[in-house]
């Protein structure tokens, strides 16, 4: 059997990295340690999959009706995932840190391969000088989809190529101040790094210093703030020997006006002066911006806050919007804001994810529930694929959860579009130049609909439907890509849970040997001790 493996001195390293920068970002806190509350869980979750094309190559296998003959299916493959893992939290009276990893062991039976994926969520942030010097750390090692061309994995089982490691870190101390209620002051460093082990693109290290300073609340009419910032991302090549691309610079110098119509409906405006140093495809680069709009709490479930204005590229909206009550939650947003691959993965991807539906939940009756009943990991959403260039994002999303006694249903749509704003020859080396200009301007629109029935207190059915619609202006080539998945999860004791998941996946292009199906059917037992 061969093995492969993360098991490299370059991992080591990287992980020594990681573990300095939680280090510097708890160290602070060490001398409290024993008046902490810490627990600490090991856990082992072990599953069986089949699918029928693991390669998720065209061609195809019949649709759902796909598992018969399996003799016959040359992409059929079963593969076995062992993966323990641990959870860390910690809190202390000063401080706080939560520590996930899980070490994802495959074994393929039939193309006699095994492979190792690290996976690490971790943060956490320490009070050094009481009221005043903070320090926040984070670190994250994931696998995603790296382009919109290849097979779209939900997870690591399948061998399409597509998957790299993304690992993140980031370390941030802060000071604040307040001077009476007259105003308060932050002055935050964030540096952070981005990096894969996709060989021509470009890790990003970032450095920013931000001063911001607001009006207290002596100013109960008009509120005012300004801001400070100024970004360094640096580009650097993985593989040796392939060079740097150049530095990015951001300079921002802001302010902000907030007059208080009454308690809960406030006018808002800002104005200032953004200056980047980046080479630009679409003209200006630099120029003064504005914008002007509005924020209205009518109550303390539900928020809006809405605005428009003016910056170098163009228009620009923005707005939020959340409403709560027992059984329901409503949510909607639009960004947009010039960006990079790496600054998307800091502030945690694209789009709602398992991973955030907690925040999403909060409030919502029987949300503890319906998080650890049978809520599939794995939702439809659009790719931060990876790319060299800084690009235009342009973010609508809108959600809704519905949540009774037996049945919740979740709603979700979005569109999510991409407009590059730096060379194509950025992305040669990693994509090669006419995909570099395929994907110059790309556009990601779709949702998903997912259904959960508790059939009893330890036992629940899920199903879910997610569509998504990739189209690249500059050639006008659409993929639909569709997952339809439905799971059976029960508490089969106190620490363990078991679950069974059938899933098919479908992409239809306009382009030709760019379709694929697979079905995938996954058995799994987590066991927690």
């Amino acid at each position: 059997m061969r093995s492969t493996g993360y098991s490299g001195g370059g991992f080591s390293r990287w992980v020594a990295c990681l573990w300095s920068g939680c280090i510097v970002g708890l160290g602070g806190s060490i001398f409290q340690v024993n008046a902490a509350e810490w627990n600490i869980q090991p856990r082992l979750t072990v599953s069986e999959t089949f699918t029928d094309n693991v390669r998720m190559r065209g061609g195809g296998f019949g649709g759902f009706g796909g598992f018969g003959g399996l003799g016959n299916l040359s992409g059929s493959e079963f593969i076995t995932q062992i993966n323990p893992g641990i959870n860390i939290t910690g809190k202390g009276r000063r401080f706080q840190a939560n520590l996930g990893y899980t070490m994802n062991n495959l074994i393929y039976a039939r193309n006699e391969r095994f492979l190792i994926r690290h996976q690490l969520n971790t943060k956490g942030t320490a009070e050094i000088v009481k009221d005043h010097f903070f320090v926040d750390g984070r670190a994250v090692v994931t696998q995603q989809n790296v382009s919109l061309f290849g097979p779209q994995a939900l997870d690591n089982t399948s061998l399409t190529g597509n998957r790299r490691d993304v690992r993140i870190w980031s370390v941030s101390p802060y000071v604040r101040q307040r001077f009476k209620n007259i105003a308060a002051g932050e002055v935050r460093y964030i540096h952070g790094e981005v990096s894969s082990n996709t060989r021509r693109f470009a890790n990003n290290t970032s450095d920013a210093a931000i001063f911001s300073l607001n009006s207290g609340s002596a100013f109960r009419t008009l509120g005012w703030g300004m801001d400070v910032s100024h970004t360094e991302i640096n580009r650097k090549y993985s593989g040796p020997r392939l060079g740097t691309l150049r530095t990015i610079e951001m300079d921002r110098v802001s302010g902000s006006l907030k007059y208080v119509v009454t308690s809960q409906f406030n006018l808002i405006g800002t104005g200032g002066y953004e200056h980047n140093s980046f080479i630009s495809i679409r003209g200006r680069r630099s120029s003064p911006f504005w914008t002007v709009g509005f924020s209205w709490t009518p109550t303390k479930r539900t928020n809006v806050s809405v605005s428009g204005g003016r910056r170098f590229f163009g228009n620009t909206y923005a707005a939020s919007a959340n409403h709560r009550t027992r059984s329901t939650a409503w949510n909607l947003s639009y960004i947009e804001d010039i960006t990079t691959f790496g600054q998307q993965s800091f502030s945690g991807g694209a789009i709602l994810s398992a991973g955030m539906l907690s925040q999403l939940f909060s409030g919502v009756q029987n949300s503890e529930a319906l998080l650890n009943q049978g809520l599939p990991s794995s939702f439809s959403d659009p790719n931060n694929f990876l790319t060299n260039r800084l690009f235009l994002l342009k973010r609508l999303q809108a959600s809704l959860v519905l949540n009774g006694k037996k049945n919740s249903l979740v709603f979700r749509a979005f569109n999510y579009s991409r407009k590059s704003f730096s060379p194509d020859e950025e992305d040669a080396d990693l994509i090669g130049i006419e995909n570099a200009r395929l994907t110059r301007n790309t556009t990601q629109t779709g949702g998903n609909v997912l259904w959960n029935h508790r059939l009893s207190p330890r036992s629940n059915a899920n199903i879910n439907f997610g569509y998504i619609r990739n189209r690249y202006s500059v050639t006008n080539r659409e993929d639909d890509l569709m997952i339809i998945s439905a799971g059976l999860n029960k508490q089969l004791s106190s620490n363990t849970t078991g679950s069974i998941m059938y899933s098919h996946l479908r992409r239809e292009s306009d382009r030709n040997n760019s379709d694929y199906n697979a079905n995938v059917v996954t058995a799994t037992v987590n066991m927690n001790f």
